[in-house]
């Protein structure tokens, strides 16, 4: 199984969650973390620019990169409607490798928890580890299945293009001896199935993905919970801040 956006989903995620929009605050979190700093950054899935475009806007030296085609494009088009020209690369992370390029790499959001394998995830984070500066430093961010219920089905309906497409997701199965779930998501145009694809979420114990850091080379790292936000008691997101020794 290879995740992947396709044209549909690459639109429904665009149109729910256009550039500037904040998933848990994770824009703010980063603007925090970089607006300070001088030096190149690389943003590991950039999607739609989501994050992308309004780090752009305040001057932040970023590169993004996708493995989707159709997500490249319309964070192409995003940025033709900001007046704004951006670096992107469509390449698969395990795949892209830069020696020495950037002086941060971060994957936002549910990025990494994309990765299918743990064999695919540790090359990326080679991948990573080489393509940063001495003393670079690495953000990624991990969700937890919390709300994953197994059996369970939405569906939502949106309103784009002057036609209506209805999404039907399933959460189908989540494994929690290898640690990962698979959710089938099918999109419906006029009560016809246009596009069909499951999306496998591999998932990490926070000591487990320090180790992982740690064995590939990173070090001086520290984790954040919710992005800070105190308020959330529910532990969603990890984020593990670490730096190339």
């Amino acid at each position: 199984m290879a995740n992947h956006y396709k044209q549909i989903s690459s639109l429904i995620y665009d149109f729910t969650k256009p550039p500037g929009t904040s998933i848990d605050g994770d824009l703010e979190f980063y603007k925090s973390q970089l607006l300070p700093i001088q030096g190149k950054v690389l943003e590991a899935g950039v999607g739609n620019g989501r994050l992308f475009i309004p780090l752009l806007k305040y001057k932040v030296d970023i590169v993004g990169i996708d493995k989707s085609q159709e997500m490249i494009n319309i964070c192409q088009k995003n940025l033709e409607k900001e007046n704004l020209t951006g670096n992107l690369i469509c390449q698969d992370l395990e795949e892209y490798r830069e020696f020495e390029a950037y002086d941060y790499i971060i994957v936002p959001n549910a990025t990494f928890n994309l990765l299918e394998t743990r064999i695919k995830a540790t090359k990326v984070l080679k991948n990573f580890y080489d393509s940063l500066k001495p003393q670079g430093t690495i953000i990624i961010d991990l969700i937890l299945p919390i709300e994953f219920k197994a059996g369970s089905n939405h569906q939502y309906s949106h309103y784009i293009d002057d036609q209506t497409i209805v999404v039907k997701n399933l959460s189908k199965e989540i494994n929690w001896i290898e640690q990962y779930s698979i959710n089938q998501i099918d999109y419906y145009i006029n009560e016809q199935l246009q596009e069909s694809q499951e999306f496998k979420l591999s998932w990490y114990g926070c000591e487990e993905f320090c180790n992982i850091l740690a064995n590939i080379g990173f070090n001086d790292g520290v984790f954040i919970i919710n992005y800070g936000n105190k308020r959330n008691l529910n532990v969603k997101t990890i984020t593990f801040i670490f730096k190339k020794v």
